[in-house]
């Protein structure tokens, strides 16, 4: 006797309860998925944040770039000329300078556009993970103290010239930033004042409102 082997397969029937029971677990995992994606509007901005504090502390520690004298301390010393590969920093362009040689510029040296004109499209320089900066222009020198207690801003665009929206963090309306603010003094210390960085930095050690 000869024995036929049957082929069994899913019947059209069990392949559309399968594809709905898929597409169910489907719809319930795809807000956990989405949740776990990074936001890289974050992580650059964070990223951004502490280059900002450790070379902010290196500058403000090297004596060489700004030594306390006649009473000055900190940034409050613009007048102190440094000279760094034959080229001399002084005056009110003197932090903008010295920072971006401490980073990783698009642009040479000669180029960094440490003025005031410079704004969101016209940087004082851009980074090579595509950040644009701008930073003040300003001696730091105090009338009233040694060490200025004003804060300067440093903005970044944490996408630059990547498609808008352009979305700047504390507006009422901007529920996704890529443009926020840094703000330090002349001391050094340094804070953030706006919604999304503050939850982004998650602790409340990096922040005076005062």
């Amino acid at each position: 006797m000869q024995w036929i082997k049957l082929h069994k397969g899913f019947t059209l029937a069990e392949l559309m309860v399968c594809l709905a029971i898929i597409s169910i677990i489907a719809t319930l995992l795809m807000p956990a998925i989405g949740k776990l994606r990074p936001n890289k509007n974050k992580v650059m901005f964070k990223k951004a944040y502490y280059l900002t504090e450790r070379i902010i502390s290196e500058m403000i520690n090297d004596e060489d770039m700004y030594p306390t004298v006649d009473g000055l301390v900190g940034f409050d010393n613009s007048t102190a000329s440094v000279t760094i590969n034959g080229v001399s920093y002084v005056g009110n362009t003197k932090f903008c300078k010295l920072f971006a040689l401490k980073v990783n510029t698009l642009e040479d040296s000669a180029s960094v556009n440490c003025a005031t004109t410079a704004s969101f499209g016209n940087p004082s320089f851009t980074t090579t993970d595509g950040v644009e900066w701008i930073l003040p222009i300003d001696s730091f020198i105090s009338p009233d103290t040694a060490v200025d207690t004003k804060y300067y801003s440093i903005q970044i665009d944490v996408n630059g010239d990547e498609t808008p929206p352009n979305c700047v963090d504390g507006d009422a309306t901007c529920s996704k930033p890529d443009r926020y603010i840094i703000q330090f003094r002349a001391d050094g210390k340094m804070r953030v004042t706006t919604p999304h960085a503050k939850e982004y930095l998650g602790t409340t050690n990096m922040i005076d409102n005062q």
